[in-house]
């Protein structure tokens, strides 16, 4: 019975210090970055963007504006001559492209507008409908 003891009791270590010994050989799993933490927020949303907008003969200071809303953007640009919203707006990293609808002295002109921010500064333009593509540069408000 002592005999059988000792053996079943040895077994039994034996049996530990394998499985011990077999969990400190896996190499431990990196931890999985959360989803959030993979997503990498644009630059351009939820920034106010000071604007100079270079139209033809005249430069318009201005304030454009692409915030977050659920899973899409709103935005718009408002200068002296008024606001102008945006819509379909996309972004994607630190670029964005939308429609935008601009209101001339009574006379509604669509168009699109794109822009990049680099170097913690924006650029782009506007193209549209009659009047072409007009050049905009700004830096955070």
């Amino acid at each position: 019975m002592k005999r059988s003891s000792i053996i079943l009791s040895a077994f039994i270590i034996a049996i530990f210090s394998v499985v011990s010994a077999s969990a400190q050989d896996k190499p431990a799993e990196p931890a999985k970055p959360k989803a959030e933490d993979t997503k990498k927020e644009s630059p351009i949303a939820g920034v106010k963007w000071d604007v100079v907008i270079s139209a033809p003969g005249q430069d318009y200071a201005g304030v454009l504006k692409i915030e977050k809303s659920g899973d899409t953007y709103k935005g718009s640009v408002t200068t002296e001559l008024g606001e102008a919203p945006l819509a379909g707006i996309k972004v994607d990293g630190d670029s964005f492209t939308s429609t935008i609808t601009v209101n001339a002295q009574g006379q509604v002109i669509d168009g699109t507008m794109s822009g990049k921010v680099k170097d913690g500064k924006i650029s782009g333009e506007m193209n549209l409908s009659g009047l072409g593509s007009i050049p905009f540069t700004g830096k955070k408000s």
